[in-house]
């Protein structure tokens, strides 16, 4: 029977979410350019919220000794200075939900910074792509990021009346009526169901540190059309080559000699 050179790991999007921000898990696309389009973040949160299956992360776990490598202050704010794992598949989709839920910023196609931000409407669960129209709309939350940080912060019951509060504003200055209890309680239940994403499955891989390299470098290339994308990103995390060009394929050596110069930051 053949040896598996991966586990399943039961995981929650709050789980993975966590992890890359504390660096337990490694992404480098925080560090690359970012090239899913908003729209595509949009649909990510309604498919979640739907109930549908959103895809799966696939990492490759780091040697055994990642313990050696945790920090008790954190470096950067993080605790550990150098990852137990690096994402190999699913990079575009954990970028989006670490960015979007909790307002990190991420790179666009120019290395310029920028805000991923999702408005949320809890009276009719709906999300769409920020524009400053949601800013003076008070139904509309206009980045998810409040939401999550708010929770994070343990001020969201707080959030919850300041947001019934506005829209009972807005709704007397246009002469409407305010909102009845039904619907400030749909409000509170939509707003718990934003926030109970972070319980969302998403199922995880996890390569074994003891696959060789070059059954590594075959699996980038055989989940990834090619690897060429995944190759270059991989590679490069924080400014440091983290595998040697041996463990790709011939065929994309050459990508990889190309790309090296220093990662922006």
């Amino acid at each position: 029977m053949a040896t598996e050179l991966f586990k399943n790991i039961p995981s929650k999007v709050g789980d993975l979410v966590r992890d890359v921000r504390i660096g337990k898990i490694g992404l480098p696309d925080l560090q690359r350019p970012f090239v899913w389009k908003d729209n595509k973040i949009r649909e990510l949160y309604d498919s979640m919220l739907k109930g549908y299956p959103i895809g799966y992360i696939m990492l490759w776990e780091s040697p055994a000794d990642y313990d050696e490598k945790k920090s008790g202050i954190g470096i950067n704010g993080k605790i550990y200075t150098e990852p137990k794992e690096l994402v190999i598949d699913g990079q575009q989709r954990l970028t989006a939900l670490v960015a979007s839920m909790y307002g990190v910023k991420v790179k666009d196609k120019n290395f310029v910074e920028r805000e991923i931000k999702i408005s949320f409407n809890p009276l009719t669960r709906e999300f769409a792509v920020w524009t400053s129209a949601f800013e003076r709309t008070p139904e509309w939350i206009p980045k998810v990021s409040d939401v999550f940080l708010a929770k994070e912060n343990n001020t969201i019951s707080a959030f919850r009346r300041k947001y019934i509060r506005a829209v009972n504003e807005a709704r007397n200055k246009r002469e409407e009526k305010a909102l009845t209890d039904a619907e400030e309680d749909l409000i509170e239940n939509n707003i718990n169901d934003l926030l109970n994403l972070s319980e969302y499955s998403l199922p995880t891989l996890e390569i074994s540190y003891n696959a060789r390299e070059e059954d590594v470098a075959d699996i980038f290339v055989r989940v990834n059309s090619g690897g060429q994308s995944l190759t270059m990103h991989i590679c490069c995390y924080e400014g440091k080559i983290w595998k040697p060009e041996s463990i790709l394929p011939r065929s994309d050596r050459r990508i990889l000699r190309s790309s090296k110069k220093p990662c922006s930051r």
